[in-house]
């Protein structure tokens, strides 16, 4: 396989990180990897799913606040994958209801599932 070099990036280096990351593309530079390395994803799954079962339904951006107040070092980005995560997990749902964002848009409110409350 031949690689084009592009001014300005850096091709991408394979052999240094063994099994490439699942979440990083083979061809993505080697920064994008080391990112996808570092991200915790099943602490920030943890963390999302201990905070509703705590705090109860919140909304994306309540969930981003949460983390800010408590000093969590998650992106919004990484919550709110988190949440999508357990979203397709069935351990979160849509309450149905929506809260104003801090920039007045409703946004959806999430809850534990039934079945993860008990």
């Amino acid at each position: 396989m031949s690689t084009t070099i592009v001014a300005g990036l850096t091709p991408p280096i394979h052999s240094t990180f063994g099994e490439d990351s699942p979440r990083a593309r083979r061809t993505d530079p080697h920064t994008s990897h080391e990112a996808a390395d570092s991200n915790d994803v099943t602490r920030s799954i943890g963390w999302v799913l201990s905070l509703l079962h705590n705090v109860g339904p919140l909304a994306d951006h309540e969930i981003e606040a949460a983390a800010r107040r408590r000093d969590v070092r998650f992106t919004g980005q990484r919550l709110r994958t988190a949440r999508a995560a357990l979203v397709r997990q069935g351990k979160v749902t849509d309450s149905g209801e929506t809260r104003l964002t801090p920039n007045g848009r409703r946004a959806q409110v999430w809850q534990l599932a039934e079945k993860v409350a008990a």
